[in-house]
């Protein structure tokens, strides 16, 4: 079978591609009443992939127009449905707009180094220093996540020093960074002696 058919692209890749095929076969039967039941065997084989969608009104209506599109209209069957309207409700979404910009860092992510951007520049924010704290906890996760590997923390806060364009320097302190979520309760000594100091 895999011979006599050549590899076309999906067109829906939901079905897969033994639907594609079956479709293609379909499509060179020469006669109309076997073509007609080898779509229903088709569409029959289709809903059997989305079991839960049987509910849904319009299914079997969904199934014939898919089938449809899948022969890219070639198939001369009788439809139990209009099929003549399906290309004018299919368009292509609008491309979404994203910032192609490569980040240097990309292991912490954009907002993370957004956000550190913005409170490197912004001195008047409740907490500065206790959101410092958290920001370089996180960091810290980043890194690990990213690379697999423990970190030192001169590393992460070094990091931080670079993104914030030495607005934040924790490089000559004694913080002790964690992984973890930063967690005030349970956040004691050196760390909570640190949160008073000013950056």
């Amino acid at each position: 079978m895999e011979n006599k058919i050549k590899s076309h692209e999906l067109i829906l890749p939901e079905y897969g591609r033994n639907i594609q095929n079956m479709v293609e076969i379909a499509k060179t039967i020469e006669d109309r009443n076997e073509r007609n039941r080898c779509a229903r065997s088709i569409i029959d084989c289709m809903g059997n992939l989305f079991p839960y969608l049987r509910d849904n009104d319009n299914f079997r209506h969904k199934l014939w127009d898919h089938l449809a599109l899948m022969s890219n209209f070639e198939l001369d069957i009788d439809y139990p449905y209009d099929i003549s309207n399906i290309q004018d409700n299919i368009k292509n979404p609008d491309a979404i707009p994203l910032p192609h910009q490569q980040l240097e860092k990309p292991h912490y992510g954009r907002f993370t180094i957004q956000f550190i951007k913005r409170i490197a520049k912004d001195n008047t924010i409740t907490d500065r220093n206790e959101l410092i704290l958290m920001i370089a906890n996180y960091m810290k996760r980043c890194y690990s996540t990213f690379n697999q590997e423990i970190v030192d923390d001169i590393v992460i806060l070094n990091d931080l020093y670079e993104i914030s364009e030495g607005a934040i320097d924790l490089r000559k302190s004694n913080i002790r960074l964690t992984d973890m979520y930063y967690d005030k309760r349970n956040n004691k000594g050196m760390n909570n002696k640190m949160l008073n100091k000013k950056y």
